[in-house]
């Protein structure tokens, strides 16, 4: 018999791992994260949360936490590209906006390294309930029909032996690239494979003088030596730096000792007698891939264990903290008995091909350096499209009737407002105040009404509906404005009403008021919960 049970047991602690930590604890389940480092990475690794992933973490009142602690510079916002830090000067461009100038959304990029967001999301989960586990590995599991049983090697100590067993419902692989949990399990992968190998060099050095006061977020370096980035990571006063250079094909950082690290350094600073201390290196692989399933039994997996992208465009970890809540709701639905465990079968239907979009969209930006042929720059889509414009097609969406060109995405600058794609931005005002319409999902179903759709009201109350529904009729304090917008963008008449889900997707729309809206709102939710005996 386990030792230690557990509704959902998280494997690996970094970016993903935590924010499914948190997105569970948020959604009232209790997980138990394991991570094998003793504590959280110093590399920044992935540099920005972007704007859906700002929109989450919005939603669950954390945007200005994520901000607090954005990177040093991060408000210069553009990038400078030079030869070397103290060599000419070969351009700027500008980096993410804070603010969405599309009007997609109601939040924009933030320019935190994963060493910066990290703790924020661990400290967060653990404050709503969830257990985390540094210095603890799974050495081994075995899964049934009714869970998972897990090997887990820690410290020991605090009354607990250095290995034990715990038995978990669920398991959510957030192991990383390397993905022994989806090696394990024998799930292939699909992709172009490994373009080449970056390393993280932090290191400390006066670099003031070669900034000589210019203002950038980064700055990009090229020449014969050296081809990276360069980045600030401590505040006002600091000498604690990253460069990111780029590696030979089939190199990795072990090869490179405290002197060629400090060469690289002084290369890329163009500075050939810059005095450097180097505090640690790492790397990793550019690659690009996506796993030939994202499920097997009671094991899900999310994050680089299911997909790979170049780092360009800043995709990679953010799509994986946008998986982990994808999951979150569901499993927390499954687990609460009021979903149907078919309803995690959404999960790889949803997800898959949204990562076989984006790992094609990041290689396309990460090519762009050498030249594209024509038929990879026509696939080329706005970052707004990649961000934000998924379209869904699963058994936790109510299809409609009419053509479907089976795009994975449609642009957002333009929605459709049809199941399956993210809840059109809006602003809308509850208590007499105005907010981004995506701040009210931070956990459970709403039903957007027309001005005339007040009598979908009393359906939402319901108590035979498997799962609350929270209501808001739009008009109500809005002005003409923004009704007139709801009504377009969302493709319904004045008493007609959407079902958005925990993510904020669209799950289920009624052009107008049925003749039995109660009937019609249990029906379609018993539908997409797998209960539609209900």
């Amino acid at each position: 018999m386990a030792e230690e049970t557990t509704d959902v047991l998280i494997v690996g602690g970094s970016m993903v791992g935590l924010a499914q930590a948190l997105f569970l604890a948020r959604q009232g389940i209790r997980p138990l994260l394991v991570e094998r480092h003793a504590e959280i990475s110093a590399h920044p690794r992935a540099q920005a949360a972007s704007p859906r992933t700002m929109e989450l973490m919005r939603a669950l009142g954390l945007e200005d936490a994520v901000r607090a602690n954005e990177n040093p510079h991060a408000h210069y916002g553009d990038v400078l590209q030079a030869e070397s830090l103290a060599g000419p000067e070969l351009g700027r461009f500008d980096g993410p906006f804070r603010h969405d100038p599309n009007d997609v959304g109601g939040t924009g990029w933030t320019l935190i390294g994963q060493d910066r967001f990290e703790p924020v999301l661990r400290d967060h989960a653990v404050e709503l309930g969830a257990d985390l586990r540094f210095g603890t590995e799974m050495t081994g599991f075995t899964q049934d029909d009714d869970g998972v049983t897990a090997v887990l090697r820690g410290p020991g100590g605090d009354g607990r032996p250095a290995e034990y067993t715990v038995r978990a419902q669920y398991l959510v692989a957030a192991d990383g690239f390397r993905a022994p949990v989806r090696s394990s399990l024998g799930i292939g992968r699909h992709g172009q494979g490994v373009f080449g190998r970056q390393m993280n060099v932090v290191f400390h050095a006066d670099l003031d003088p070669y900034v000589a006061g210019r203002t950038f977020f980064l700055c990009f370096v090229n020449n014969d030596r050296v081809k990276g980035v360069l980045g600030k990571l401590g505040g006002d006063g600091s000498d604690r730096w990253v460069l990111a250079p780029s590696l030979p094909p089939g190199a990795r950082h072990q090869e490179y000792g405290t002197q060629e690290c400090v060469e690289l350094v002084r290369a890329a600073v163009g500075v050939p007698d810059l005095p450097v201390r180097i505090e640690s290196a790492t790397s990793w692989e550019i690659a690009a891939w996506v796993a030939d399933r994202f499920r097997s039994g009671r094991v899900l997996l999310a994050g680089d264990c299911a997909h790979v992208m170049p780092p360009t465009g800043g995709f990679g970890g953010n799509m994986g903290v946008q998986d982990a809540h994808n999951l979150a709701w569901k499993l927390a639905l499954v687990l609460r008995g009021q979903a149907a465990p078919e309803l995690l079968d959404s999960y790889e239907q949803e997800r898959a091909p949204v990562a076989e979009f984006t790992v094609d969209q990041g290689v396309i930006r990460y090519l762009q350096r050498s030249g594209l042929d024509e038929a990879a720059a026509a696939r080329h889509r706005p970052e707004t499209t990649v961000l934000f414009g998924h379209v869904y097609r699963s058994g936790a969406v109510i299809p409609e009737g009419g053509p479907d060109d089976g795009a994975p995405v449609e642009d957002p600058t333009a929605p459709s407002g049809r199941p399956g794609t993210r809840a059109p931005h809006l602003p809308v005002v509850r208590a007499g105040k105005e907010m981004p319409l995506h701040d009210l999902f931070d956990g459970g179903f709403w039903l957007l009404a027309g001005p005339e759709g007040a009598a979908w009201e009393s359906a939402c109350a319901a108590d035979a509906l498997p799962a609350g529904v929270s209501f808001h009729r739009v008009g109500a304090q809005e002005p003409g404005a923004t009704v007139e917008r709801f009504l377009t963008r969302y493709g319904v008449g004045a008493s007609g009403a959407v079902l958005v889900r925990p993510d904020g997707f669209v799950a289920w729309r009624s052009r107008d008021l049925p003749a039995k809206p109660g009937e019609a709102l249990l029906t379609a939710l018993g539908r997409i919960l797998g209960r539609a005996s209900v």
